[in-house]
């Protein structure tokens, strides 16, 4: 016999959850935590390849307490948006929202405490620039992807991706006050990333994103068509990488080192995508690991051989 439970298994859960007590724990989990420290290093990338000489600690601490809290705030802000279809996907039922762990005015009051802490931050201790690009990058993330974007268009991914550039430009800012050339390739390459990472993680849980209806590419497209995106995405970043370079804010080391990590990508990328949709769950996994890697590889040797 069918009862409300069997029908609504979330709801259910949401139900039982009410009443219990919001630990710090499940504010912390709001802000995706495991995000926010990787996206505020590349603050951090963006501050060393931009210095001139030594920075002051304050203003090395201030630009990074303030990208850190405006990212947490923006992820919360994320989660209250897409509360009602994170109780439909098994990886994300179990959050503080859909799960009934904290209510909506609970998680609105974090995240405008957070975001409005970060702004202060960077008027004050900062510089305007940084400040400009912290409330942009706030928007792109939750105006722009999360509440236009996400639920209508494939293109979300891309979206999310600009969003993603803006933590390495806050910091080139504040160390700088002014932004380049070589401040448009790392944010480039941070755009370009994005997608690609996302593309790998969505051939991983596709049924999940199905059942949750985002109009993510491998839904509204296919398998073969997001891997053929991954391509497209592995060449632009193999273009924009070695930059740095000629551009005189690297030496040679940095230029050998993206011109490997990114022919490696593209083969592999070519390899996934030529071998199809009966092995894009295999490809997802290996392409997301290897997302990361090239990341890191890249950001940790632009700054070791840093030349200006």
């Amino acid at each position: 016999m069918e009862t409300e439970e069997s029908r609504n298994p979330v709801a259910t859960t949401a139900v039982r959850a009410t009443g219990t007590t919001t630990s710090l724990r499940d504010y912390i989990a709001l802000t995706k935590p495991r995000h926010v420290l990787p996206s505020t290093l590349t603050t951090w990338v963006g501050m060393a390849l931009a210095a001139p000489g030594p920075l002051p600690a304050r203003l090395v601490a201030a630009t990074l307490a303030g990208t850190a809290l405006a990212i947490a705030g923006a992820h919360v802000y994320n989660a209250i948006l897409d509360r009602d279809l994170d109780g439909l996907m098994d990886r994300t039922r179990h959050r503080p929202l859909p799960s009934g762990r904290v209510a909506v005015w609970q998680a609105a009051v974090w995240g405008t405490v957070l975001s409005a802490a970060s702004l202060a931050i960077m008027l004050l201790l900062v510089n305007g620039l940084a400040a400009l690009l912290t409330v942009a990058g706030i928007f792109l993330y939750v105006v722009v992807y999360t509440f236009w974007l996400k639920r209508r268009s494939p293109w979300n991914t891309l979206a999310g991706g600009f969003s993603g550039g803006a933590p390495p430009l806050i910091g080139w800012a504040a160390a700088s006050g002014s932004l380049s050339w070589a401040a448009g390739v790392l944010f480039g390459i941070m755009v370009v990333w994005q997608p690609l990472h996302f593309f790998a993680l969505s051939l991983k849980v596709a049924d999940d994103y199905r059942r949750a209806g985002f109009p993510m590419v491998v839904v509204v497209h296919g398998e073969q068509a997001t891997l053929n995106q991954i391509v497209v995405y592995s060449l632009i970043l193999a273009i924009l990488a070695p930059l740095f370079t000629p551009l005189g804010v690297t030496g040679t080391a940095y230029l050998v080192v993206a011109l490997a990590l990114s022919g490696i990508y593209v083969a592999a990328a070519v390899r996934a995508a030529r071998e199809g949709p009966a092995r894009a769950k295999f490809w997802g996994t290996w392409l997301l690991r290897y997302a990361f890697i090239d990341l890191t590889l890249l950001l940790v040797t632009a700054v070791l051989n840093r030349t200006v």
